[in-house]
């Protein structure tokens, strides 16, 4: 079991689970995940996004000090990071479904992965909330698409085609999940979401190549300001922790699945030297970029 205590709760990491079939990505039933993962009941953060969806069920969910209303047809989203627990949760038939940042991300736009996950990451936005209520018919859409994952993750011999079919059907979820989720927000579309829509694309385009918020608030023809408060509005970031993040998952991505040294990855990412690279990566990760390759190679299942 691998985790850290933190202000006396636990953050788990995604390798604590110990039925991996498929690296950075697990799906299980939610009766079958309490059963194997009892002491996932009590009150814990996690350090990957969670989505968990109930057919029948009652009782509550408990997330960030806040009571929701496990109900027929109900599904919620989780980011990392946020302290929540199953404890009072009861009768239910659902699915549990986890995924790292960078499985996601490894194919598609991690604006898109902030963009879904913004109606229940910023505690300050008016109308969050973690959970929403499915229609017959948007409940019906989901249910399909989950067990067209569970199907694929429950093959006996996985392989990279398996990996990537669950990517593409995880991305289509969230596509959903975006949709459902804006159509029953508070949040009006304004000028804004043109500004995320723009800048997600320039942020998968220039990541490696530009650092400095200036380049995408000029481009932008907004301030500096401007593009900052927009992030911190939708995301809970700042543009830099953005940029940084995914400066970091394309790092990790490379050190993972390609045998670039060091100074090659560096480099490649356009940063300046290889000791500021390793600072960087070091505050991320807590390991050298060495040591994180060293590691996290001989636990990929």
């Amino acid at each position: 079991m691998h985790y850290i205590r933190t202000d006396s709760k636990s953050l788990y990491h995604f390798s604590f689970l110990k039925d991996i079939k498929v690296n950075g990505v697990f799906i299980s039933s939610v009766n079958q995940y309490l059963q194997n993962y009892p002491f996932m009941r009590k009150e814990h953060y996690h350090d990957f996004y969670s989505i968990l969806f109930f057919k029948t069920g009652n009782g509550l969910l408990r997330i960030n000090n806040m009571s929701y209303a496990v109900k027929p047809y109900s599904l919620f989203l989780i980011p990392p990071s946020q302290l929540h627990s199953l404890d009072n949760v009861s009768g239910t038939e659902g699915i549990v479904f986890f995924f790292c940042q960078d499985y996601y991300v490894e194919e598609f736009s991690y604006i898109r992965l902030l963009k879904v996950f913004s109606f229940v990451s910023n505690l300050d936005q008016a109308g969050q909330n973690h959970s929403v209520a499915l229609s017959q018919e948007e409940s019906e859409i989901m249910a399909g698409l989950f067990v067209s994952v569970s199907n694929e993750y429950d093959k006996q011999v996985t392989s990279d085609i398996s990996s990537v079919v669950i990517r593409s059907l995880l991305n289509i979820i969230l596509m959903k999940l975006y949709e459902i989720f804006e159509r029953k927000s508070v949040r009006a579309a304004n000028t804004e979401s043109v500004l995320i829509h723009e800048l997600s694309y320039m942020i998968d385009m220039y990541f490696t190549r530009e650092h400095n918020t200036s380049f995408y608030a000029s481009a932008l023809s907004v301030t500096e300001k401007q593009v900052n408060e927009t992030c911190n509005r939708y995301f809970n970031n700042s543009l830099k922790k953005i940029l940084t993040d995914r400066l970091m998952q394309e790092a990790r991505r490379l050190l993972l699945s390609t045998d670039m040294t060091i100074s090659e990855i560096s480099y490649k990412l356009n940063f300046s030297d290889d000791s500021y690279f390793n600072k960087v990566f070091r505050k991320q990760t807590s390991l050298t970029p060495k040591r994180f390759r060293e590691i996290h190679r001989k636990i990929l299942p």
